[in-house]
């Protein structure tokens, strides 16, 4: 991370705008791929026995697409200066994407993924390109803060996604249902865009300037910067090693966030309702995780608490493996959203916090992208 003083100085307002981002999309993740989009999926897109495993593809597709772009886009956007530019332009891809999912109709299976794999490629590239910012509007003192600031804001945004659409979820996933259900992709994608204006309008791109290039150059520099990138891991010896870690623990994490709802819906036997109540708890509790351990990175270092959120984790596993009531698998999950919320933070944090800000959005989808490994293998 740069020294801090090397940029202008930073406002608590443009904090604010920065994790606005993570308000917005968090309505994405909660609502598509956790709670709504996943079950709608596999109940009423592709319904019988096959339903999870092409849930599963799309997860894959989505998830390798942006395992080998993100960086590239990453190096695009440090090259050119324009991380700003990039991430408008993709979150307007995963804006485009949800409003979209509203076309899905029973039996439209290859349409469905189609949609979901874009609008999904947006949010990823998204995630990263913000997080890029992290090590310029923050200090070693600070980052774990500043990033659990990030994300229990962000949890607390796709919990009022979630009261937002709870009505539209009262008569459940049934085919009576289907305009309700349609509908809340469009709330989704509109809540996405709203909340994030503070971002775009107040979020300052610190970052100099890159050359005029001719459209050619881009791709040959991009590149080179791949390559260097690759070999600057080399001189981050522990953020190398991190990323390792990061690869391992990030297999369960991905599955569960994927499959949390149907699980919950199939397995356990939660109704649409009890669905809602559960992630809303989930939601309170990964935003307590996330800004708790904020102020527990930075005063007890990341590696720390990256370790307590592993146990937390290893915990929540046996507890949702030997769950049969949904009294106890609600009290394995307020755990489970404590220790994503800590997780999640903690993690961005090291990361932005070892990356040099030059190189941030290079450097922060090396993070992202063996987190999306998983997912591509573990179905």
């Amino acid at each position: 991370m740069s020294d801090a003083s090397s940029f202008p100085p930073v406002k608590k307002r443009e904090i604010v705008s920065w994790a606005m981002f993570d308000f917005a999309n968090s309505s994405y993740t909660t609502i598509i791929v956790s709670v709504a989009y996943s079950i709608y999926f596999t109940k009423l897109v592709a319904p019988g026995r096959h339903a999870d495993f092409l849930w599963g593809v799309g997860i894959f597709l989505s998830n390798l697409l942006v395992m080998f772009t993100a960086p590239i886009i990453g190096a695009m956007a440090d090259d050119m200066g324009r991380k700003k530019l990039f991430l408008l332009c993709t979150s307007a891809l995963c804006v485009a994407g949800t409003l979209a999912l509203a076309t899905v109709a029973p039996g439209w299976v290859v349409w469905g993924l189609t949609l979901f794999v874009i609008s999904n490629l947006g949010f990823s590239y998204g995630e990263n390109l913000v997080a890029a910012f992290l090590p310029e509007i923050s200090t070693p003192q600070n980052v774990g803060r500043i990033s659990g600031f990030g994300w229990g804001l962000g949890y607390f945004g796709g919990l009022v996604c979630l009261m937002a659409v709870r009505p539209l979820l009262n008569a459940g996933f049934t085919t009576e249902n289907l305009s309700n259900l349609r509908l809340i992709w469009i709330v989704t994608g509109l809540f996405f865009l709203v909340s994030a204006i503070p971002t775009f309008l107040i979020l300052r791109e610190r970052a100099p300037r890159g050359p005029r290039r001719k459209f050619g150059e881009y791709f040959k520099v991009t590149f080179g910067r791949l390559r260097a990138t690759a070999g600057a891991l080399r001189h981050f010896s522990e953020l190398a090693r991190f990323l390792t870690v990061f690869f391992i623990f990030s297999c369960g994490l991905m599955q569960i966030i994927a499959f949390a709802g149907i699980y919950a819906e199939r397995t356990i036997g939660y109704t649409p309702d009890q669905l809602i109540g559960l992630f809303i708890s989930l939601q309170l509790s990964s935003a307590g995780g996330a800004f708790l351990f904020g102020f527990v990175q930075d005063r007890l270092g990341a590696r720390r608490t990256i370790q307590m959120a592993l146990v937390v984790w290893i915990l929540v596993c046996v507890g949702a493996y030997a769950a049969q009531t949904k009294g106890f698998f609600f009290v394995v999950a307020l755990a489970a959203g404590l220790g994503i919320g800590s997780l999640q933070s903690a993690s961005r944090g090291l990361v932005g916090l070892f990356s040099p800000v030059e190189k941030a959005a290079s450097f922060l989808p090396s993070g992202a992208s063996p987190a999306r490994a998983p997912t591509c293998s573990g179905r």
